[in-house]
């Protein structure tokens, strides 16, 4: 073997030491991705399912609303319409009415709230979405480089280093990208 194919063959070691620690990298960065957008997944299936749940108190929180309002129009109907002659059956039903009138208002501004924070829920699990469908952008791009720099390695086809290389940043870029959208 002569000095030429001496340093030919480093020069292919080192090569191959490059196109191995890229596919080593990519492919930690795809692993990173998966493990991030299934987290992402769970975390928007979680916030879907407690705006689901908050929607529900929501309702039968306004549910409790209108009966209060029902018994107190029921009540005061049978007020205005005298069939309760005793002074004291009269006082009470006055006094469950009011009751019902002055505690309603309460209950409707919980059902208010419950329904503004299912909203932000709802918002919250779409945040989650999108950051996972981003993630799985990610990873799809950093097992694309796995698979162009495997062939570099495999075939000694330089052109597919370099455009692993980059569909790797572009993951890369889409990878913080996903994670930032959720904060």
């Amino acid at each position: 073997m002569n000095r030429t194919d001496l340093t030919r063959n480093v020069g292919l070691r080192s090569g191959n030491k490059l196109v191995s620690l890229a596919a080593a990298i990519i492919a930690v960065l795809a692993a990173l991705g998966t493990l991030f957008s299934h987290h992402r997944s769970i975390a928007a299936l979680s916030a879907k399912n407690q705006a689901i749940l908050t929607q529900a108190r929501a309702s039968d929180t306004y549910n409790a609303y209108e009966a209060k309002q029902t018994r107190y129009n029921i009540y005061s109907a049978l007020i205005a319409s005298d069939l309760v002659r005793g002074p004291q059956n009269r006082a009470r039903l006055e006094s469950v009415a009011d009751n019902e009138r002055s505690s309603s208002p309460a209950v409707l501004k919980k059902a208010q709230g419950l329904e503004k924070q299912a909203g932000r829920d709802d918002e919250r699990s779409e945040t989650f979405l999108k950051s996972y469908e981003i993630l799985q952008f990610a990873t799809t791009m950093f097992e694309i480089s796995i698979v162009l720099v495997s062939i570099s390695a495999l075939a000694g086809a330089r052109l597919f280093l370099p455009l692993g290389c980059v569909l790797s940043s572009v993951g890369l870029v889409l990878f913080v990208a996903g994670l930032l959208q959720a904060r």
